[in-house]
This record gives structure tokens, sequence and C-alpha cells, in this order.
């Protein structure tokens, strides 16, 4: 019953935009607080998104009504990519918003149209669309994956050095026992970006604040190997990054993203975002 009315919550967010408590994840100073008892599974939400879809501002949304019902837990990724009649440039729309890696995910897992999303990669097989999710979905999808088991938990920092070289550390501790091998990957991610939209009404907004902007990733697309299975609670997995700050992006609106997945099924078994100091 609990969960029905929290997803019936989650549907008038989505139509009426109310505010709600945000749930935080405990903190120790910059690096989020992993111990077993108190990290909890996370979302992220590959948002397939574009500057000239105009039912793409919907989906975003959602995405921030559902960061209002469970804070820190969901995570967005806004990820410009798709028909260039979405996503390409002209006078009207100037910024490119398009990464090379978000083009290469976008097309390894077939996400031709827009608005459309994945959450944490569920149910993806080498045939079929079972991973795409429409926006209206998202709320459904998220509380499952919430309520899942937690099957590793992560630690990361993130640090600016002489103004252009980005150091991330981060840190694995599996929960359950891991039959299978551990990718990485590392990404940073910027919001509050004003720069031209279409609008649901078919205006144009010039003013449209862009959020959780995919801007650059640290690793290569599929990241890199994480750890080998087997792994049990109490291994403790640990790699660092060394990737190039662009100066035009504002540390203050930007954060690293760091996800583990699964190799063979690419499922996201864990999420955290961390500011950039």
């Amino acid at each position: 019953m609990k969960q029905l009315l929290l997803l019936l919550g989650i549907f008038t967010m989505l139509v009426m935009t109310p505010s709600c408590d945000v749930i935080d994840q405990p903190f120790k100073g910059n690096i989020q607080d992993t111990t077993s008892t108190q990290q909890q599974r996370n979302v992220l939400i590959e948002d397939f998104t574009g500057h000239r879809c105009k039912n793409c501002p919907k989906a975003s949304k959602a995405i921030e009504a559902l960061v209002d019902a469970y804070g820190s837990r969901i995570i967005g990724l806004a990820i410009h990519a798709g028909p260039g009649n979405f996503t390409n440039t002209n006078t009207d729309y100037p910024t490119d918003f398009t990464t090379p890696e978000g083009k290469t995910i976008q097309n390894f897992f077939g996400t031709n149209f827009l608005p459309v999303g994945m959450v944490n990669r569920e149910n993806w097989t080498a045939s079929g669309n079972g991973h795409w999710s429409a926006y209206t979905n998202w709320p459904t999808l998220s509380s499952e994956a919430i309520d899942s088991t937690l099957h590793i938990a992560l630690e990361a920092s993130a640090t600016v050095v002489n103004d252009t070289v980005l150091e991330i550390d981060a840190e694995g501790f599996p929960q359950t026992p891991l039959l299978h091998d551990l990718s990485i990957v590392v990404l940073i991610k910027e919001s509050a970006i004003v720069s031209p939209q279409l609008m649901p009404d078919d205006t144009r907004d010039s003013s449209y604040v862009h959020m959780n902007v995919l801007r650059d990733f640290v690793t290569d697309t599929w990241g890199t190997s994480f750890g080998t299975s087997p792994m049990v609670p109490g291994d403790e997995l640990s790699k660092s990054f060394v990737g190039t700050w662009n100066t035009s992006w504002i540390k203050a609106n930007a954060a690293a993203v760091v996800y583990v997945y699964n190799p063979t099924n690419y499922r996201i078994l864990q999420v955290i975002e961390v500011p950039v100091n």
C-alpha cells in the first residue's frame, strides 16, 4: 500500500510539480558515506534528449519530480543524442550538447527516438527494446530499482588540480557475493546551462535551463575493469582516474557520476554522484 501511495504521489508531481521533502544520503565530507548499513541502491536515469525535441522538457520534469521524491538516490543524466533533427545546431539552437560517448551509447542501445530513457539499464537484451522506457514509466521503474538489493556500495571524490587536471578516486565495497566481473565508468555532468529549447507548445524558450547535461567521460564509454569474479563482502576495490577539466564548465554546477555495472548485461549495480572540488 505504501508503494502504491508513493507512485500515485509521483504521478501527481509530474502534472502539478509541487515540492516534496528530499531524502538525502549520509555524507562524509565530500565523499559519499557507503557503509553497508547506510548506503542504499541508487538509480541512474539515462535521458536521451535534444534541444529541438519539443517533448523532451517533459522528461526532464519527470526526473525533477523523482529527485523531489527520492533525493540524491535518483541521478539524472541528459544525453543529447539521437536523430539530427532533434540534436543538431542552427541559428536558433546554437549550443552543441552532443558528445561522442553519448552517440556511442545511443547507437548501441538503439534509442532512435526522443524522449526515451533507461533506468539502470534494466532488461537489456542483445535484441529487442525492453530496456527502453518512456518518462511516464520512470516512477514505477525507479521505485522497483530503489527497493532492490544493493550488491556493491561506492565512494568517490573529484578534485580539479591546477585548473585543468581532474583527479577522481573511487572505491567499491561488495555487499553480496558477486560471481561476475565488474566495470566502472566515470563521467562529468553539468546543470543550470541556459540555452534555447523547443517547448511542448512549439515555442522556443531562449532562456531554458538545461539540467544534468552529459559533458564528457573521464573513462572511455564502457569504462574499465573494477573487479574480477568472485568477490565477497569484506573485499575492497579501488581505482583512480585522471582527466581534463574544461575551464568553461562551472564547478559549482557540475558533478562527477560514478557507476559500476555488470559487463555481461550492462545492468548498473550502483551509481553515485559527487561534487567537483
